[in-house]
């Protein structure tokens, strides 16, 4: 497998992902993108939002550039080959994330069943779920979406919440009581996405609810 790897390699020399400057080894950012990228934030929220967020709500680096192609491409495109420039990334981030703590019990936001069936996977586990697992967060599926929706893309923030409204519910046999919960999604934009899922996370008895997100442009 190694040599098939370095023969891959050499006829199809690994680029850094946002400047497509060659770089030393499949899954490698060049230095300067890599920090121009990762910038771990806390986000700007809405004041009914941070009330079911108390832990606020993360990102951990810019949606445009290099992050939008890889998110997209692994979500519309299957590609799954960007996953390992997305697991670099991350392990780039590591160093800057206090908020996190075991005893946390991470939560992806739920594709539809058809949906992720199409699909083939959903994008938030495959992004995240090992990484946690590395620092001790488990990752459950304790929410589901209960009805199909439409793209959130290109709605505005009053479409954006009645097409979410009672799209999600607690997994049957989920037990989310007591529990501080990482709710996960790959990119935020308004929110609305996330002020749903809390909402049913806190109906079912959260004790405290942290966001993060792989990507986001809000300011």
């Amino acid at each position: 497998m190694k040599l098939l790897d370095e023969i891959v390699d050499f006829l199809y020399p690994p680029h850094c992902p946002k400047c497509d400057a060659y770089v030393e080894a499949r899954g490698a950012w060049c230095s300067s993108c890599l920090q121009e990228t990762a910038h771990v934030q806390c986000l700007p929220i809405s004041v009914e939002l941070a009330k079911l967020l108390e832990g606020g709500a993360w990102a951990l680096g810019h949606y445009r550039g290099g992050l939008q192609m890889l998110i997209r491409g692994l979500k519309y495109q299957g590609r799954k080959e960007n996953l390992p420039y997305l697991r670099t990334f991350l392990q780039a981030c590591q160093g800057e994330m206090g908020m996190l703590h075991e005893g946390m019990v991470a939560v992806p936001v739920p594709l539809h069943p058809e949906k992720e069936r199409q699909r083939g996977f959903n994008q938030v586990e495959l992004i995240f779920k090992e990484w946690l697992q590395g620092q001790g967060i488990p990752m459950e599926r304790l929410l589901c979406r209960s009805r199909p929706t439409r793209a959130q893309y290109g709605l505005s923030a009053a479409e954006r919440k009645s097409n979410l409204k009672h799209a999600f519910s607690l997994a049957e046999g989920a037990e989310v009581r007591g529990k501080d919960i990482l709710l996960v999604d790959d990119i935020m934009t308004t929110g609305t996405t996330f002020h749903m899922c809390a909402e049913e996370l806190k109906r079912a008895g959260a004790a405290r609810i942290l966001g993060l997100v792989l990507a986001s442009d809000r300011t």
